[in-house]
């Protein structure tokens, strides 16, 4: 992938999730914790024009491309779990009246930074650019480091969205009593996808994977690297995947059936309207993991490392989850049916209202307030009781 073409993905993946910020969240920021919709395009347009004069004005260098450099740049500079301080002279203002203008503002910077990037090609990499964080870098350097971080503010506006959208689900669901249960969406998947087993069209050698209104079957692609993976409106079928490393898995309207997902790790995982049949996902790791409407079904999830992870209207059925490391993670009610929970740590976990009957728990490692809520049967409640201390006589 030229680096012309990885700036127009990054246009495209900033632009969708813009897309999720309806007009009325456009005006709404996270609270206390950060930004709103326009302030952070507004943010990013300041970045990217900034970049783009460095540039302009880099001196000549000697030709020099390192891919792994690129690579662990893009992923520091994406990832949100890495909290970098922006410098005031590219902090919003209040540039923009509108969400509107906001989003014309950054396609015109960043068909700006296409253009130029296109014009210039391989010689990006001959051009030195002093940056006050990460020292001297290439002209594609910037280029990466420009992608990521537009994508790092993309991964922001969808968080916006969706706790706006929490929020007023809560506020509805307020004073009412619970009456259906639990409920999940499935996943929303065309009809007639014709079965592919080959690899190579599905899946570049650069930055940035999509797989889209696919079904892939028996396809080998162990320990894959790149910056995003993406599957929506897919089937994948006894695909190997394991040990991939990816800065951002995003799935949405999927289903996994008998896939190797294990020790695959990626610093964000989102999914939604996800199914995993049969899958193995032993040592599965993400540093934040945001799950909603997933199925997990016969799943091997032990050693999986989900700290913090959140997960809305998520079940899970017959799966595996010993010594699995669910510390702070935030399962209010989720189905775990028929489950081995053993030296399973949710330490600081989320329970309440999570319907843990029919799992094995023995041997959980659990707080004295991190059970309060979770809905047990009777045996599971002597364990609980034994773990807590208590005697039941």
């Amino acid at each position: 992938m030229s680096l012309a073409e990885t700036l127009e993905a990054g246009k495209h993946e900033f632009l969708e999730a813009a897309g999720e910020v309806s007009a009325g969240q456009g005006q709404v920021g996270p609270g206390h914790r950060g930004w709103s919709a326009p302030e952070c395009i507004e943010h990013v347009v300041a970045v990217e024009e900034r970049y783009l004069i460095w540039m302009k004005d880099a001196a000549a260098e000697a030709p020099r491309r390192d891919a792994e450099r690129e690579f662990r740049l893009f992923n520091l500079a994406r990832s949100r779990l890495i909290k970098l301080e922006a410098p005031e002279a590219v902090r919003p203002r209040g540039r923009f009246r509108t969400f509107e203008e906001a989003i014309e503002e950054f396609q015109a910077a960043r068909n700006r930074s296409i253009a130029w990037a296109r014009e210039k090609g391989v010689a990006l990499y001959s051009i030195g650019v002093r940056h006050p964080r990460f020292g001297l870098l290439s002209g594609a350097e910037v280029v990466k480091l420009m992608d990521a971080h537009a994508r790092r503010h993309a991964e922001q506006m969808r968080e916006i969205g969706m706790e706006v959208t929490r929020g007023k689900e809560k506020r509805v669901k307020q004073g009412k009593a619970r009456k259906a249960g639990f409920r999940r969406d499935e996943p929303d998947l065309g009809e007639d996808m014709v079965p592919r087993r080959e690899a190579g069209w599905w899946f570049s050698d650069g930055d940035f994977a999509t797989i889209r209104d696919r079904r892939l079957q028996d396809l080998e692609a162990a320990n894959l690297r790149a910056a995003t993976l993406r599957v929506e409106g897919s089937v994948l079928e006894r695909v190997q995947l394991a040990g991939g490393e990816f800065g951002a898995a995003v799935w949405k309207d999927a289903r996994f059936v008998g896939c190797d997902l294990a020790n695959v790790r990626a610093h964000r995982l989102t999914l939604v309207r996800v199914e995993l049949i049969d899958c193995r996902m032993a040592g599965l790791r993400s540093e934040a993991a945001e799950w909603q409407d997933v199925l997990i079904r016969n799943g091997d999830g032990r050693f999986a490392q989900l700290q913090g992870g959140k997960f809305g209207s998520c079940e899970f059925d017959g799966c595996q989850w010993e010594e699995a490391d669910l510390q702070r993670a935030d399962l209010s009610g989720c189905v775990l049916r028929s489950s081995n929970l053993g030296r399973a740590d949710l330490r600081g976990a989320r329970l309440r209202d999570a319907d843990l009957r029919g799992s094995e728990v023995e041997g959980i490692v659990v707080g004295a307030g991190d059970v309060q809520g979770a809905i047990v049967d009777a045996a599971q409640a002597m364990v609980f009781a034994r773990l807590l201390g208590l005697r039941v006589r």
